[in-house]
Parts: C-alpha cells; sequence; structure tokens
C-alpha cells in the first residue's frame, strides 16, 4: 500500500508514451496474442475460401450468357454484368497474389 503513496497524480502523455515504449512486454501476454492473432488469420482465411468460391460459381453464370438470367434485361445492365465479371477476375488474381505471398 506504501507503493501507491508514490504515484503521480499526474502525468503527461509524452511521459506515458515514453513508459510505454521502453516497457517489457509481459511474457503471458504474448501467448494470448499469439492465439488470438492465428485465430483471425484462420476465420479470414475462411472467409477469403468461402468468397473465392463463390466468385468463382458467379463467373461461370455470367459466363454461360444463360438467356433466362439474361431475360428481360437491357444492354447497359448486361454491359455492367460484364464489367462486374471483369472485376471479379481482377479480384481472383488479387486473391491468387495475396496466398502466394502468405506462403513465401
Amino acid at each position: 500500500m506504501s507503493d501507491s503513496n508514490n504515484l503521480p497524480k499526474a502525468i503527461s502523455h509524452k511521459k506515458l508514451s515514453s513508459l510505454l515504449i521502453n516497457a517489457h512486454k509481459d511474457r503471458f501476454s504474448s501467448i494470448g496474442e499469439n492465439n488470438v492473432i492465428e485465430t483471425e488469420q484462420q476465420e479470414f482465411a475462411e472467409l477469403l475460401e468461402n468468397w473465392e468460391e463463390s466468385t468463382k460459381d458467379i463467373i461461370n453464370k455470367v459466363s454461360s450468357k444463360n438467356k433466362n438470367i439474361l431475360k428481360d434485361k437491357s444492354s447497359n445492365s448486361i454491359m455492367a454484368l460484364g464489367a462486374m465479371e471483369v472485376h471479379l477476375n481482377m479480384a481472383l488474381q488479387a486473391l491468387k497474389v495475396f496466398i502466394n505471398d502468405k506462403k513465401e
């Protein structure tokens, strides 16, 4: 309890930042942090995998030029769908770069 009497009543932001930068890391907190990081990375990988599958399904449907899908659509709407297909393909290419970079 006597240690708490030595605490300052106020501390500047600059001094607090300096203390935080120079403080030793708690070795037990890093174990929990690693678990959180691994869990977040796993969840993100699953989301990307699901997105990739869905995107490929959409591209396949659009590429098939199914007349039932395009029925009653204007030419502008069909062109927009084509542009979306191009962007989805570019997004899949970007995903491949991200995944390959992560493995190296």
